[in-house]
């Protein structure tokens, strides 16, 4: 619940947070979408992330931990882009909007957005940082 309050801006950046355990104080984080992969990400996780679970949680937080993810192989499919960003729907929803792949084609991704512009750039970077090969996402109401 605490890190609903940072999800906003790692949703505008492509990403989102998952937390992977909690135990004897040690929190362990996973960065997703763009967030996992950009090279601010230690900054991300110390000044955002770790700063607002201290000023809640206190000396209860003994460290924060980064979790990575090594799975980057996957085909560029209407499925795989779905799935990618199965990670971002739940928050996507939270803010009234949707989002549904329709169609990948060369370069080309086509994708069914309802939201607030700022979540759709998030998106955006979401599907091209993942799936390099996607050059151009277009939305479509």
């Amino acid at each position: 619940m605490v890190l609903e309050d940072v999800r906003p801006y790692l949703i505008s950046d492509g990403g989102n947070v998952d937390v992977v355990s909690v135990a004897d104080g040690v929190i362990s984080l996973k960065l997703q979408g763009a967030c996992g992969s950009c090279p601010s990400s230690t900054t991300t996780m110390k000044m955002g992330i770790e700063r607002v679970l201290k000023e809640k949680f206190g000396d209860a937080v003994k460290d924060i931990r980064q979790v990575y993810d090594d799975d980057h192989t996957s085909e560029t499919t209407v499925e795989a882009v779905n799935g990618h960003l199965d990670i971002l729907r739940p928050a996507i929803k939270n803010y009234g909007g949707s989002v549904q792949v329709l169609s990948v084609e060369g370069g080309d991704c086509l994708v069914k957005y309802v939201g607030p512009d700022s979540i759709g750039s998030g998106v955006k970077a979401a599907i091209k940082e993942r799936f390099p090969d996607i050059t151009n996402v277009v939305f479509t109401g």
